[in-house]
């Protein structure tokens, strides 16, 4: 998936968008699902190449998902040393059980949170959250304040 914003070119990798599709919430059984995103940033190009999966140190609930900041620590150490020190934390990824999903205020908040309080390398850091029909993209700022929030696009489920 390929988008543009302001002058730079947004690259999400396909098979993420595979990952995030394993864990949609299609039936009451399902708990959320999430991670952290990663990927690559040029001058005029961010990739999105790589996010994490829930794990058993992760917490999750039909309406609740919270990542274990260890094991998203250790994921994030890992893509950072076997892309030689170029791969970086941009953002994170979850489901809703809901079609076209919308982010909480805990979702925004907790997000908003992450970016101020952490050492980040990025400008721009993007939210992910995956429906029962479609995706919500939101990108931030380094300030925590949105930039764009208005891409949906509709899922093959």
């Amino acid at each position: 998936m390929n988008f543009k914003f302001e002058n730079i070119d947004i690259i999400i990798n396909e098979d993420l968008l595979n990952i995030f599709s394993r864990y949609i919430q299609d039936d009451n059984k399902k708990n959320e699902a999430g991670g952290i995103l990663t990927g690559l940033i040029f001058n005029d190009r961010i990739e999105i190449c790589n996010c994490s999966t829930p794990t058993q140190h992760d917490k999750r609930s039909r309406y609740n998902f919270i990542r274990s900041k260890i094991t998203a620590q250790e994921f994030l150490e890992t893509r950072f040393s076997a892309s030689d020190g170029r791969e970086i934390y941009l953002g994170e990824w979850h489901t809703h059980p809901e079609q076209d999903p919308t982010p909480s205020y805990c979702d925004v908040s907790n997000f908003k949170k992450t970016i101020k309080i952490n050492k980040l390398y990025s400008d721009f850091f993007f939210m992910i959250i995956m429906g029962t029909r479609k995706l919500y993209f939101a990108i931030y700022n380094k300030k925590g304040k949105v930039c764009y929030d208005n891409l949906r696009l509709i899922t093959d489920n």
